[in-house]
């Protein structure tokens, strides 16, 4: 039993490099997916921000266009007014200049206002494009840099699964189904010390004739807490200090 647990310590060891391993590869990756997922909202916003530019610039020169039939009506009443020849008459000319004179007025406004917004939305794609750019040659330096990392990564992670393989041929089957069990139910770690009577995976006491057992290093021991394989230093001939 002593050479099992030997081994399954050597193929935690193994197990723990190949983690932390695919913690880098799933880290760059997701940084990758981060900055892309960054850029497409930037090109959706500008997307968007162009659409409303559109809509404004169309809405401008259709208030333009009012502005102009408005002029042209209030030019017409005034030359109407010079020649009519009735007080009603002239009343009712005076009151749709007035109409025209406010419609004139408001019209205005609203020119103004667009103006203003078609200037916004043109100064906010212009930032936008800028960002968007900046943004681009980030990534595809990033990209180049993950691409060469990854691709190191990827052969040290091929390497170490084949070690791993020769590694566990050497365990028997129904201990290593177990490491394996508790491996993915205990953070990656299956197999650990015990010391001062105590497990080191979830530091509680241990009775004592287990510990005693533990000591002899002849048979397979699980913690009764956390149910982590145990082992005692010095009965395996390791040296914690």
């Amino acid at each position: 039993m002593k050479d099992q647990l030997t081994q399954l310590l050597a193929l935690q060891n193994r197990d723990l490099a190949l983690d932390k391993c695919q913690v880098e590869i799933d880290q760059i990756q997701d940084q990758l997916q981060d900055h892309k997922d960054i850029l497409q909202k930037l090109i959706d916003d500008l997307g968007e921000q162009k659409n409303q530019l559109q809509e404004t610039v169309e809405l401008k020169a259709k208030r333009a266009e009012e502005l102009r039939e408005a002029e042209e009506r209030h030019g017409k009443s005034k030359e109407r007014l010079m020649s009519v020849s009735s007080a009603k008459e002239y009343n009712a000319l005076e009151k749709e200049m007035e109409q025209l004179k406010r419609k004139t007025e408001e019209t205005r406004e609203q020119l103004d206002h667009l103006k203003e917004r078609t200037t916004h939305h043109e100064s906010e794609i212009a930032k936008k494009e800028v960002m968007i750019n900046e943004l681009r040659e980030q990534i595809e330096q990033t990209e180049a840099d993950a691409t060469k990392k990854l691709t190191d990564l990827n052969g040290q992670l091929e390497n170490a699964q084949s070690e791993r393989e020769k590694m566990s041929r050497g365990i028997q089957k129904p201990i290593l189904r177990r490491y394996d069990f508790i491996r993915t139910r205990r953070g990656g770690t299956a197999i650990v010390s015990a010391k001062d009577g105590h497990c080191e995976g979830c530091f509680m006491r241990l009775p004592p004739q287990m510990y005693i057992e533990l000591q002899r290093g002849n048979t397979l021991i699980t913690c009764p807490s956390c149910q982590r394989i145990l082992y005692h230093a010095a009965a395996l001939g390791i040296d914690e200090a």
